[in-house]
C-alpha cells in the first residue's frame, strides 16, 4: 500500500531539486524531449504534444497519481469538503489542518509551467500563424486559459499574457491583466475553430481527433466548452469587475454554438492504459474518503446520486445510528489508516474516465447570470435544468420528486468519535423559493452546483471563496498561525522553488497580491462583501 509520507518526501525532494538547480529558463524547454525525426510525419510534430498536455491539465502525466494527489486533492478537494484523509498526517502540520506545506501546495505551480504553459508555448503556438495548423492551436489556447486559470485562482498574481519575455520566463502581472487575457485568448480559440468549421463545413478534423483524449476531435464541443468556460470566468470576477463580468457572459451567451449540454457533452479525459487517480488514492491506497460536508447535503437530500459517488460502509455502529454512508470531517487526528477504516471510499473506478467539465455547471452559471439579469430566461428554470442534468449524468431517477423536496442538510453524526459531531453547516432545500432574497437563490444555486460539479474540488473551493457557498465546517484541529478553525483558506502560499528562482518577480507578485504570501489573504475577485 501507497503511504502518503512516500508521497511527500518524493514531492519534498522535487521541491529540493527545482530550489537548488532549476532555473526560470528550464520553464522554457520542451520536457518531453521528442525528436523532430519523430514528429515529422501526419501532424506529429504538433499532435504529440496534446496527450501530455491533456493529462497534465489533470495533474496526472504518465498515472503520476502522487502528482495529481498534491496538486489537488491534498488542497482543494479538501477545502472544498469533498474529501477528507484519516491519519495525523506529518504530525497534524498538514494540509488538512489549515497548514500550508510547501511541497504540497507549491506543486501546481512547477506542473503548469513545465507540462502545459512551455510546450504549447514553445513547440505548438509557433506554428499558429500557419493555416494548416491554426486549428490544432485553438484546443491547446482552451486548455492553457483552463489550467493558468485555476493556477492564478490557486495563488494570485502570476506570469501569463508576458510569458517567455524575459530571462527569469517572464514577468508577473495582476490577476485582473491575466483575467482579461483569458478572455481575449479564448476569443482566439473559438475563432479559430469556427472559420475551420466554416471553411471545411465539418466540425471534426480526423487530424486532431486521433491525438484528442477530452472531446474526441469535436471541435463544435471544443467551442461549446470554451463558452463554459468563459462563462465559468465571467461569473468569478462578479464582485470585482461587475462591468467586464456581464460582457464576458454575454458573449458566451450570445455564441450560436452554445454551451455543454446533455450526457454526451461531458468534458471527460482517458488516456491509454489510464488508471484514475481517485481510484488510486482512495481504494488502492486508503488515503481519500468521502468528505462531511457533501455527506451533509447527499445523505440529507437522500440524494440518488450519493452512491455514484461513494460506496456505503459495512460498520454496525454508522448503520445503528441510520447512516448508510460514513464521512469524515476535514482537519482530524484520526490515527492512521487502513483496511479497518468504517468511512466511506470513493466509488470512482480504476478506469473510469476523468472529468474535466459537466454540463450541469452551465446551467447553474446561467440561473446565477439570471439572478443579475444578465440572460433571458427565470433563474429557477435553469436551477432546476442544471439539477436534471447532473441526474441524466449519472442516470438516476426521482428528479421531480427531488426538486419539489423540502429535506435539509443532515447534521453530521460519527458515532465512533461523538465529540466530532456537529450541527449542519447548510441550511436550505432542493426547492426553489421564488420569494427567498437574491442571497438566498445564489446560495441555493451554489449548493446545488456543488453537487453536480464533483469532484471538481478547485471549482468548488473558488465559488467558496467568492461566494461562501457551501458552508464548510470548521477544522477539528488548527495546525495554522494565520487561520482560524473556523476560517477557510483563500489562497496557496507561493512555492519556495518559484521564490529562489526569481527573487525579484517574487517581490513583483506581492506587490499585485496587496498582501502577505499567507493564505488567508484574498485574492483580486475574492471581495469582502455582499453578493448583491
Amino acid at each position: 500500500m501507497k503511504s502518503i509520507f512516500k508521497t511527500f518526501f518524493v514531492a519534498l525532494a522535487i521541491t529540493v531539486v527545482f530550489a537548488s538547480c532549476e532555473k526560470w529558463e528550464d520553464y522554457n524547454t520542451n520536457p518531453f524531449g521528442v525528436t523532430d525525426e519523430m514528429l515529422a510525419a501526419d501532424y506529429n510534430n504538433i499532435g504529440a504534444y496534446y496527450p501530455q498536455i491533456m493529462q497534465s491539465v489533470y495533474y496526472n502525466y504518465n498515472n503520476s497519481n502522487w502528482e495529481f494527489q498534491l496538486v489537488q486533492n491534498l488542497t482543494a478537494d479538501l477545502w472544498a469538503g469533498y474529501f477528507s484523509n484519516v491519519s495525523a498526517f506529518l504530525s497534524n502540520a498538514n494540509t488538512g489542518n489549515l497548514f500550508m506545506v510547501d511541497g504540497w501546495v507549491g506543486f501546481e505551480w512547477d506542473v503548469t509551467y513545465k507540462r502545459v504553459m512551455s510546450p504549447i508555448f514553445n513547440s505548438i503556438k509557433p506554428l499558429a500563424d500557419n493555416d494548416q495548423y491554426r486549428h490544432f492551436y485553438a484546443p491547446a489556447l482552451i486548455m492553457q486559459v483552463m489550467a493558468m486559470s485555476r493556477l492564478t485562482d490557486c495563488y494570485g498574481p502570476c506570469i501569463y499574457s508576458k510569458y517567455g519575455q524575459s530571462a527569469t520566463g517572464g514577468n508577473f502581472e495582476s490577476m485582473q491583466d491575466s483575467y482579461n487575457a483569458f478572455f481575449a485568448d479564448l476569443d482566439i480559440a473559438v475563432g479559430a475553430l469556427e472559420n475551420f468549421i466554416n471553411t471545411t463545413g465539418s466540425t471534426t478534423s480526423n487530424n486532431f481527433k486521433r491525438f484528442d483524449d477530452w472531446c474526441n476531435g469535436d471541435f463544435s464541443k471544443w467551442i461549446r466548452f470554451a463558452n463554459t468556460l468563459r462563462l465559468r470566468l465571467a461569473m468569478h470576477i462578479v464582485k470585482v469587475d461587475p462591468a467586464k463580468a456581464k460582457s464576458e457572459a454575454q458573449k458566451a451567451i450570445g455564441n450560436s454554438y452554445g454551451f455543454l449540454s446533455g450526457k454526451n457533452d461531458v468534458v471527460t479525459m482517458h488516456a491509454a492504459s489510464w488508471q484514475h487517480p481517485l481510484y488510486t488514492l482512495s481504494t488502492a491506497w486508503n488515503d481519500c474518503y468521502m468528505g462531511a460536508v457533501i455527506e451533509s447535503f447527499l445523505t440529507g437530500y437522500s440524494d440518488p446520486r450519493e452512491g455514484k459517488y461513494f460506496i456505503e460502509t459495512s460498520n454496525a455502529a454508522f448503520k445503528a445510528a441510520g447512516r448508510n454512508f460514513a464521512s469524515i470531517r476535514m482537519g482530524n487526528d484520526a490515527p492512521g489508516k487502513g483496511a479497518e477504516i468504517p468511512y466511506s471510499l470513493l466509488s470512482t473506478q480504476k478506469t473510469d474516465a476523468a472529468i474535466i467539465m459537466v454540463p450541469a455547471e452551465a446551467q447553474f452559471l446561467l440561473a446565477e447570470a439570471a439572478l443579475r439579469g444578465w440572460v433571458s430566461g427565470s433563474a429557477k428554470s435553469y436551477y432546476e435544468a442544471g439539477v436534471k442534468e447532473s441526474f441524466n449524468q449519472y442516470g438516476v431517477g426521482g428528479v421531480d420528486d427531488y426538486l419539489a423536496s423540502n429535506a435539509m442538510p443532515a447534521d453530521y453524526v460519527n458515532p465512533l468519535e461523538p465529540s466530532w459531531n456537529i450541527s449542519a453547516a447548510n441550511f436550505l432545500s432542493p426547492k426553489w423559493d421564488e420569494g427567498a432574497s437574491n442571497e438566498v437563490k445564489l446560495e441555493r444555486i451554489i449548493d446545488q452546483k456543488y453537487l453536480a460539479i464533483y469532484p471538481d474540488g478547485y471549482e468548488a473551493w473558488t465559488d467558496l471563496r467568492r461566494t461562501g457557498y457551501p458552508r464548510q465546517y470548521p477544522v477539528i484541529v488548527n495546525a495554522s498561525s494565520d487561520l482560524k478553525n473556523d476560517e477557510i483558506v483563500r489562497r496557496c502560499t507561493y512555492p519556495q522553488s518559484a521564490i529562489s528562482s526569481d527573487a525579484a518577480g517574487y517581490q513583483q507578485a506581492l506587490g499585485f497580491l496587496g498582501g502577505p504570501d499567507k493564505a488567508s489573504t484574498r485574492l483580486w475577485w475574492d471581495v469582502n462583501k455582499g453578493n448583491f
